[in-house]
């Protein structure tokens, strides 16, 4: 079952009424960030909500820059946003899981992604982190790190493999499968 979503902005004074793990509903929150992991945690997000008859919370968070009102109509980043999740949507959708997606207009994604897991009592915050080929250690920015001190639940960070990585699997799976096949010739 898919639902449309809502948007709004997060007041940088809002506060959460609920206690940190307490009423944990289970829900999934995946932060959709326009990376190539999108899919991949949508789909693992979907299996997993769905075996365990959850929902998945698909959110896609708009930062504000300082010198705009936090309520600002940003017209580009919300077609972006609701393309991006039109798309989340449609995974889920195919997945056969319940989803509702949520664009948040915030100052910071750190803690409004901390918000969004609060406000609708997550058990889960999925989190994508795509590596620079280019750096020996990842730059994990501040919202990651932010995340992680303050989520009022479990946090899965799903880092993609440097392409060397990848590269070297896949010539390791085709090994294999050739060996197999030749096996059973």
């Amino acid at each position: 079952m898919v639902h449309l979503w809502r948007s709004r902005a997060k007041d940088e004074t809002e506060t959460s009424k609920s206690a940190p793990g307490v009423g944990a509903t289970g829900d999934i929150a995946v932060v959709v960030e326009d990376n190539k992991l999108d899919n991949e945690l949508v789909r693992l997000a979907c299996l997993m909500a769905k075996k365990a008859k959850r929902k998945v919370h698909l959110v896609y968070i708009i930062e504000v820059p300082r010198t705009l009102p936090l309520k600002a109509v940003l017209t580009k980043e919300s077609e972006h946003a609701d393309k991006l999740l039109t798309d989340a949507l449609t995974i889920a959708d195919d997945a056969g899981c319940d989803a509702v997606a949520e664009v948040v207009q915030a100052r910071d994604a750190g803690p409004a992604i901390v918000d969004e897991a609060r406000d609708h009592a997550c058990a889960l915050i999925l989190l994508g982190l795509v590596r620079d080929p280019h750096k020996i250690h990842n730059d994990l920015g501040k919202t990651i790190p932010y995340v992680l001190t303050n989520a009022p639940c479990r946090v899965w960070v799903v880092e993609d493999p440097c392409k060397d990585a990848r590269d070297a699997k896949d010539a390791k799976d085709a090994k294999e499968a050739k060996e197999v096949t030749s096996q059973k010739s």
